[in-house]
């Protein structure tokens, strides 16, 4: 499989992509997605387990540093 990605500005609502030559021939398939307009919403639990955790300390001393795998 081959991967064409592109971020493009569109002016109206066509837009014309020419692909290279590996493609030529093949079945494709497209996807468009909007990226300027993206709203983040918060995160919220679901109402079935709001509200049932309590934090009792600090919680990144519970592991030591070496476990967390960040490196």
């Amino acid at each position: 499989m081959e991967v064409e990605r592109r971020i493009e500005q569109l002016v109206g609502r066509q837009l014309v992509l020419e692909l290279p030559e590996t493609f030529e021939n093949h079945r494709v398939e497209v996807i468009v997605l909007t990226i300027d307009d993206e709203t983040r919403s918060d995160r919220r639990p679901h109402p079935a387990i709001a509200g049932k955790m309590k934090i009792h300390g600090e919680i990144f001393d519970s592991a030591p540093e070496g476990d967390w795998a960040l490196k």
